[in-house]
């Protein structure tokens, strides 16, 4: 159990009421910034909301109807590294907490931790007796950092199952987590963790709870996490996914570590929703006014037959897909004939419900450095010129991922996949995306830059950023890459793209300014 200073919770037997937390954000100043509106929180409170508890979702970088949009979103104070933090202030959060027993945070992104881990100290510091939980791939995988911070209890896994048994130990006056499934906790000064487990069946979740999710808040800022709309437009959109895990194993995502035998348990297992589950979760988005969905599957392309239906059931709908998370290379092409060739009937059905935008992970143009770091995911010897000019006569918008920084990548690889990014664009590619890769905790490329000596183990998380080099000791030295991503990036990319993102950026940086949080009325 945890140890005796820690947080009961209600006592008396009487139910906790759950506060689900996103954290206010940081940028850096010339950035874009967005809230988070993941899904993990609506999930969980779904599975609360069934078992009968009250449970509310806080998103503190947008707010709720309470405040003006101007004294959470559009509220920036430059911190001391110079990153900006985007959302409400202290005060206004402990105010809308105050009510709730249980607060429990998401942690998905490193570079935002420092956000989470205050949100974590200064509920405690203002409420001692609060129990507070702490879920999400970062905070799973820097576990100690958290309970350092004062977090009672870390889910390691998916934590459905975990919530609702924190929940009945509250219930029932006790304290005692050690039997809750896929948690973390201190005892006796050690960290101690309980088996996790894997949901198999993802037709027994309930709904997500996206009713609680400031959705109205979210339309007005048009900034999804998860992918962008032109400004000054306000159309309603929402995240789902339709199944959970991922058939590669890419040292530098969290999936290469979530194995049978990790804290989490076989997240990376590939584990299906139904049609009928996934017809349910459209009826209720459609019902709460969504248009436009962003489908955050980890790899929604890898049994094609049934994203096919998919795609069919949104366009039957008219259900926009605005954007496919985990789309791999491979998946766009089919064998005829004992030959790769693009699979033209997928992205038909994909154009066919809307689907404008499509990024391609190419990695790299060295097939070394795919072999070895992104699970052979991609054989460059595909015809990428077919497949780029195949989605823009559908009229959809191309882009392309490209990466840098490997710990053993030579010069002369690095210049192979500028060259593949030159002909992508040559080819038609419409934006080239140039990304230093980033070993974020959790990943097999954290563990092989931790040994390697290319990371220090008390690196700066806030740091960890796909534009800045994170790791030192490379073969191509860390300000070479900074420079070659950025000249690169500008003489790929179209003047067009260029100047729009300066001036994005350069907007982002001077109207949303420091003000004061006050009182407002309610926003529509």
């Amino acid at each position: 159990m945890p140890d005796q200073h820690a947080s009961s919770g209600p006592r008396g037997g009487r139910d906790p009421r759950f506060v689900l937390v996103y954290a206010p954000q940081q940028f850096r100043p010339d950035d874009n910034a967005k809230p988070e509106g993941s899904l993990g929180l609506p999930y969980l409170a779904a599975a609360l909301e069934r078992r009968g508890y009250e449970v509310d979702i806080l998103d503190a970088c947008a707010g709720t109807d309470s405040h003006s949009l101007e004294s959470t979103f559009h509220r920036r104070r430059t911190l001391d590294n110079g990153l900006v933090r985007v959302g409400m202030a202290d005060e206004a959060i402990l105010q809308e907490i105050a009510p709730y027993d249980v607060v429990a945070v998401t942690s998905i992104f490193t570079a935002q931790t420092s956000r989470v881990l205050e949100l974590v100290s200064l509920t405690k510091a203002a409420f001692p007796d609060k129990l507070v939980v702490a879920g999400g791939g970062n905070a799973r995988w820097m576990a100690d950092r958290f309970l350092d911070a004062g977090t009672d209890l870390i889910c390691l896994s998916e934590g459905e199952e975990a919530i609702v048994g924190i929940g009945e130990v509250l219930r029932h006056g006790q304290r005692d987590f050690s039997e809750v499934p896929g948690v973390a906790f201190r005892y006796r000064g050690r960290t101690q963790r309980t088996p996790p487990r894997v949901t198999t069946n993802l037709d027994a979740l309930a709904l997500p709870a996206w009713h609680l999710l400031p959705l109205q808040r979210y339309w007005t800022i048009a900034r999804p996490h998860g992918g962008g709309f032109p400004p000054d437009t306000r159309i309603p959109y929402a995240p789902m996914m339709t199944s959970r895990g991922c058939p590669f194993r890419c040292e530098f995502c969290h999936i290469s570590k979530e194995t049978a035998d990790s804290r989490s348990g076989n997240l990376r297992q590939l584990r299906l929703k139904s049609d009928q589950r996934v017809a349910e979760e459209c009826d209720a988005l459609q019902a709460l006014g969504v248009e436009y969905l962003f489908l955050e599957d980890d790899s929604l392309l890898a049994k094609k037959a049934r994203a096919l239906r998919i795609f069919r059931e949104l366009r039957r709908r008219r259900l926009t897909l605005s954007a496919v998370n985990g789309v791999n290379i491979l998946h766009l092409f089919r064998r005829v004939n004992g030959a790769m060739e693009v699979d033209v009937e997928l992205l038909e059905a994909m154009a066919e419900c809307g689907f404008r935008e499509i990024t391609l992970p190419f990695e790299s143009g060295c097939q070394r450095i795919i072999d070895k770091y992104a699970a052979g995911k991609l054989d460059l010897s595909l015809d990428m010129t077919a497949l780029i000019r195949s989605a823009k006569r559908l009229g959809i918008i191309v882009g392309g991922n490209y990466t840098f920084g490997y710990p053993d990548e030579t010069y002369e690889e690095l210049t192979e996949t500028i060259l593949l990014a030159q002909r992508h664009v040559d080819e038609g590619l419409d934006r080239a995306n140039l990304m230093i890769i980033v070993p974020f905790p959790g990943t097999l490329l954290y563990d092989r830059a931790i040994e390697g000596g290319h990371l220090s183990p008390a690196f700066d998380a806030d740091m960890m950023n796909w534009m800045y080099p994170t790791m030192t000791g490379t073969i191509v030295h860390p300000e070479v890459l900074r420079y070659v991503t950025r000249l690169c990036w500008k003489m790929l990319n179209p003047p067009s793209r260029v100047a729009a993102v300066a001036a994005a950026n350069v907007l982002a940086a001077t109207v949303e300014h420091d003000v004061e949080p006050h009182p407002a009325e309610p926003q529509a």
